[in-house]
């Protein structure tokens, strides 16, 4: 009969109380929690696929490219705010600075404000990574902190009222000892493990934008590659076509 008032008991345990039983190591747990909420919506928002190659970009993209129409395309990229656009206006914006610049010039320039827009979209998920490798470390400093409590406090008990009466309160100690210790151990995993799995998501969910991302832009800027050959050989042609001197009397 003794039993089910107990039972009752510890099945009525809400939230509230396993954090109260946890100790000030749920304090940690519980601002990380919110720090990685918040950057769980920051991940959805920033790897969306408007946030790093809007639709119908490339294709709109191209037609100022091969009009060589440089100011429609950095409005372009201006009113398309996305890694794509960044990378290409700062490709157009090097193109008309120097407009003489070769084709290799051309792609070191987008492939670093490529690989800078890259460490942008990876920066913020490796945040989940690190939270959710500390949070299961801070659950287990609760649980060495439980344990010691215990010990201290049978240790304590054993020397100032005697060995029965150290082993009267045997259980009492034990179990409040092992409730915090395995309390914050569970809240740390709880925390990690969500983290661990949301950062797996977003890092190949980034490793698709970042494989669109490329091919998009090596597309464009083989057509910056076609209009800057275009140029050249038509300057060729120019230079190369046939004109007849005229000769003044003096010179014959």
């Amino acid at each position: 009969m003794t039993s089910v008032p107990v039972l009752a008991d510890t099945i009525t345990w809400d939230l509230h109380q396993l954090f109260d039983k946890g100790g000030f190591i749920m304090y940690p747990l519980l601002a990380l929690s919110f720090i990685a909420t918040i950057i769980f919506f920051v991940c959805l928002w920033t790897t969306r696929s408007g946030a790093v190659l809007p639709n119908r970009f490339v294709s709109e993209a191209e037609l100022y490219l091969r009009k060589k129409d440089y100011a429609g395309t950095l409005a372009l990229c201006k009113y398309n705010d996305s890694s794509i656009s960044r990378t290409l206006q700062l490709v157009v914006m090097f193109l008309q600075r120097n407009p003489r610049a070769s084709i290799d010039e051309v792609r070191e320039v987008a492939n670093a404000e490529g690989s800078r827009q890259v460490n942008i979209l990876t920066r913020v998920i490796s945040w989940l990574s690190d939270i959710g490798a500390i949070s299961p470390m801070l659950g287990l400093l609760g649980t060495v902190i439980g344990m010691m409590k215990t010990f201290i406090e049978l240790s304590n008990r054993e020397v100032g009222a005697g060995l029965q009466s150290a082993e009267q309160g045997l259980q009492q100690l034990l179990a409040g000892g092992m409730s915090e210790a395995l309390i914050t151990t569970a809240g740390g995993l709880v925390l990690g493990i969500p983290c661990m799995l949301a950062y797996v998501f977003f890092r190949s969910r980034i490793q698709k934008r970042i494989t669109d991302m490329e091919v998009a832009m090596t597309h464009l800027l083989s057509v910056i590659s076609m209009q800057m050959d275009r140029e050249q050989r038509l300057g060729v042609a120019a230079l190369a076509s046939p004109h007849v001197e005229s000769l003044d009397d003096d010179d014959i």
